[in-house]
């Protein structure tokens, strides 16, 4: 039995370590676009500042150290099921007998002038990293493009390798997918205090070049010029489906799969990013990029390639835990829901730093932000 596995994430490593569990015998096959064996992606921002290593952020165990693993640097370019072979960018051809996609997702590029001039980065991967921290050498004062989670962590990690940050939200307030207005207005003041500067309800128009073409300011819509020789482009992501087009595999937001994780084509899986999914909290289909979901699908994913039913337990699009500024801040679900109304009871509890936030429908908790003190978030979640 072949098993062809496309993608470096945690979707792909665990559903690597499922069937190698299940299936001693396999021949399993890797196929990922970075040359870095497998890391943890939320620990990049921590290259930056050069607070962790290359070796801190990989993988203890490795699935390719596996002598039955062959893991090949390669892209993947086109899928036939008809024949059982993926296309790669290398011009090679490989055959399989069950595949899983688990390529990830890919950042937005936002169609502003000068947004081709040395300097403007997004940072999504390793690769990126090392050009970003490399860039960094000389850079006084860089910007942000995006307040959510992943635009403030890397802000963070600059502010923390000497640099004078910026970051431009286009929404009210920042951290939009995790946060409420009174989380979010908390970390803004915490933020700016640390010596960031946040700018909201705002958005990058234009990137001002230097006569030698590389960034030097960003142009915002309300007029504001702020200094830029560093501009970092956070505003979001997109699944990787490109490669699929003519495969035959039904896509609507993202990859469809049924709950097992098979696609619409017999023997093809799929996981992670680019995977879309109901959130029953939400009742509405979404894309959703969180590690622990990953991790989920990609153990079903591979206890079914391995012949082994199994199903993907009910999955929320909103469910975070990290440290912003100091502070610890775990939400899930409803976050949004600032008044009770007929449908909706809220409960919330502001005491110093500490602050939390609980969203009941009728009698379901379909909402919760713990910030400062999480005691027992998880008996919550």
């Amino acid at each position: 039995m072949k098993y062809l596995i496309i993608g470096g994430s945690i979707a792909a490593a665990t559903a690597v370590n499922v069937i190698r569990a299940n299936r001693p015998q396999a021949e399993i096959q890797i196929i990922a676009d970075e040359a870095m064996p497998f890391y943890y992606r939320a620990l990049i921002p921590f290259l930056l500042d050069g607070s962790r290593t290359v070796e801190d952020i990989l993988f203890t165990e490795q699935p390719s150290e596996d002598e039955r693993v062959q893991f090949r640097h390669d892209r993947c370019i086109g899928v036939d099921p008809q024949q059982g072979i993926i296309r790669l960018a290398s011009g090679r051809s490989l055959s399989y007998n069950k595949l899983l996609l688990a390529s990830g997702s890919s950042s937005l590029i936002p169609d502003i002038p000068g947004i081709d001039c040395h300097g403007v980065f997004t940072l999504r991967n390793m690769d990126e990293a090392f050009m970003v921290r490399d860039y960094l050498k000389g850079c006084r004062t860089a910007v942000v493009v995006g307040g959510a989670l992943a635009g403030i962590k890397m802000a963070e990690a600059l502010h923390r390798a000497g640099v004078e940050v910026t970051v431009v939200e286009r929404l009210p307030h920042i951290l939009p997918f995790i946060a409420d207005t009174e989380t979010a207005d908390r970390m803004s003041r915490r933020l700016s205090e640390a010596g960031l500067e946040i700018h909201t309800d705002d958005s990058a128009e234009e990137i001002l070049v230097a006569d030698d073409g590389r960034a030097r300011a960003v142009r915002l819509a309300s007029g504001k010029r702020v200094a830029a020789d560093l501009v970092l482009l956070m505003v979001g992501v997109q699944p990787n489906v490109e490669f699929l087009a003519g495969s035959g595999i039904d896509i609507d937001l993202a990859v469809l799969t049924d709950r097992e994780m098979q696609t619409s084509v017999p023997d093809i899986y799929a996981a992670g990013d680019m995977v879309q999914i109901h959130d029953p909290v939400l009742g509405k289909d979404v894309v959703s990029a969180l590690w622990g979901n990953a991790v989920h699908m990609g153990r079903t994913a591979g206890f079914n390639m391995s012949g082994i039913k199994a199903f993907v337990p009910p999955l929320l699009s909103s469910f975070n835990s990290t440290e912003i500024a100091g502070l610890p801040v775990i939400s899930a679900g409803l976050l949004h829901i600032q008044a009770p109304s007929e449908r909706y009871a809220v409960y919330t509890e502001a005491r110093g730093e500490n602050y939390r936030k609980l969203v009941f429908e009728q009698d379901r908790l379909a909402g919760m932000i713990f910030v400062g003190n999480i005691n027992r978030a998880g008996v919550y979640t």
